[in-house]
């Protein structure tokens, strides 16, 4: 696992949960988003960029909530077309429909990821947003992290937003993780 630096929110409130899951959880989530990106021809690089920097040239915003017995929140992903273009599994796919399976996709990485620390969460369906001039909605969960990257197709950033359970404790096990079923990368269509 990479050694990552998020930008936490000026008023996350790091009570109850330790330091080291949410570091965990932050490389956890860096680690997911190369991966997923990579797949796709996209090599991503953490720029430390405000998100203000980022958003004007975002095009669509995707969100998808998630929730455990230990936690609880959401991830949103905002990225310009030029970078939506890139990872088209097809050239005729629907960039906002996309837009929210790579949520979704990013969202079941961790979901993988965090299952060998014993930790299953259900996810919700994603939503995507479009327009012009996005502002971000306002914090609604204590713990709040931000993931700026530059690609050679644009920026993007991720959002994650969380509840931990104050009694959170994430050590990795042995023999758990991922069971028979797709390889992560693998497209479904229906």
């Amino acid at each position: 696992m990479s050694t990552t630096v998020a930008t936490p929110s000026a008023t996350d409130e790091i009570v109850g949960a330790s330091t080291e899951a949410i570091s965990l959880i932050d490389g956890l989530v860096l680690d997911s988003a190369r991966a997923l990106f990579d797949n796709y021809g996209v090599k991503l690089d953490l720029d430390g960029s405000a998100v203000a920097k980022t958003l004007p040239s975002v095009e669509l915003i995707s969100t998808i909530g998630f929730s455990s017995p230990s936690m609880s929140g959401s991830l949103l992903l905002a990225m310009p077309n030029s970078v939506l273009q890139q990872t088209l599994p097809t050239p005729d796919a629907n960039l906002a429909d996309w837009s929210g399976e790579l949520a979704n996709q990013l969202l079941g990485r961790l979901k993988n990821q965090l299952l060998n620390y014993e930790v299953a969460i259900n996810l919700a369906l994603p939503v995507v947003l479009s327009g012009a001039e996005f502002s971000l909605p306002a914090k609604s969960r204590r713990l709040m992290r931000h993931f700026s990257f530059v690609s050679e197709s644009g920026r993007m950033f991720i959002r994650t937003e969380m509840e931990l359970s104050p009694t959170i404790e994430l050590v990795r096990q042995t023999g758990v993780g991922q069971t028979a079923g797709m390889d992560e990368g693998e497209l479904l269509f229906f």
